[in-house]
């Protein structure tokens, strides 16, 4: 398990290093299919769309490449956004400059960035109505740490609101499997992908969050397990998605001899046994994710 956060965490600082124009917007386009439509639900969840009449004052930790802000940019009233203040944060300085370059070419002029650690982000006492962290409380180390920041830096009457995979989630990982399952050598895999890299298996099991969130004095949680469908095109679709889901499971999980043997073969193989197994067809992939929302109390 540690093995799997540590090169997990590795790959998420090194996100879109050296990427040009071109390739960023891919990039982004294939993170949106994923995380987009959890977005919009966990902001309406939170009471962040169409309807929302009053100035807030969001920080976005995790931010990725940005969909919690386009989702905003694209339902809240744009007079509302105009008074309103967002910072949108992440420990990997690439993916913050991704989102920067992001922001500017979309004219998001209230979106500001920082590199910051969720679990001790140093920001003013107080100082949030809103607090979004979109598929990370799963993968920060101490996420016990992260609440006791936001409740730290939120306002009275203020609203944590974050994503998690379920830990039934299957997603990318059955297609994976069976690819590496048919590779004439040792390519291992676990038999229950980890969730939970950090390894604190709380925080993706629906019936166990909200004690969670009660021990560190926040009220009003809703937790909400909900389905994701995303359709695949192709083969090379697939691995154009996940080809850092397959680098996780190589660097975490492989023996060197396996790396050694797959080199120049393995895309060949996945695209091939892929094709194969949805009868050169598309196919759609599910995700299971719960969302939660909780408010800091009124004094």
């Amino acid at each position: 398990m540690a093995k799997a956060q540590e090169e997990l965490g590795n790959m998420f600082k090194t996100f879109a290093s050296g990427f040009d124009d071109e390739r960023l917007d891919k990039f982004i386009q294939d993170s949106e299919r994923i995380m987009r439509r959890p977005a919009g639900l966990l902001l309406a969840q939170a009471g962040l769309d169409a309807s929302t009449s009053e100035p807030v004052t969001l920080l976005d930790h995790a931010c990725g490449t940005g969909p919690i802000a386009a989702h905003l940019y694209e339902t809240v009233d744009k007079e509302i956004l105009s008074q309103s203040k967002m910072l949108c944060a992440d420990i990997s300085e690439n993916l913050v400059g991704t989102l920067k370059r992001r922001a500017g070419k979309n004219g998001w002029s209230n979106v500001k960035t920082a590199v910051l650690d969720a679990q001790k982000s140093g920001l003013p006492e107080q100082s949030f109505s809103h607090i979004t962290i979109n598929f990370a409380m799963h993968v920060i180390p101490d996420p016990g740490a992260v609440l006791q920041d936001a409740m730290r830096i939120l306002r009275p009457g203020g609203i944590l609101a974050f994503t998690v995979w379920h830990k039934d989630n299957l997603g990318w990982v059955p297609d994976m499997r069976s690819s590496f399952a048919t590779l004439p050598f040792e390519a291992p895999m676990p038999s229950k992908l980890p969730m939970a890299p950090n390894g604190a298996s709380q925080f993706i099991d629906p019936d166990l969050i909200p004690e969670q969130l009660t021990r560190y004095g926040f009220e009003n949680v809703k937790v909400q397990t909900v389905e994701h469908i995303m359709r695949i095109e192709n083969a090379k679709d697939y691995l154009g998605s996940f080809g850092m889901m397959r680098d996780w499971m190589l660097k975490s999980y492989w023996s060197e001899e396996s790396k050694e043997k797959a080199k120049g073969i393995l895309d060949d193989h996945i695209i091939r046994h892929l094709t194969e197994k949805h009868n050169e067809q598309g196919w759609d992939l599910t995700w299971t994710l719960i969302m939660v929302t909780c408010r800091k109390p009124r004094p």
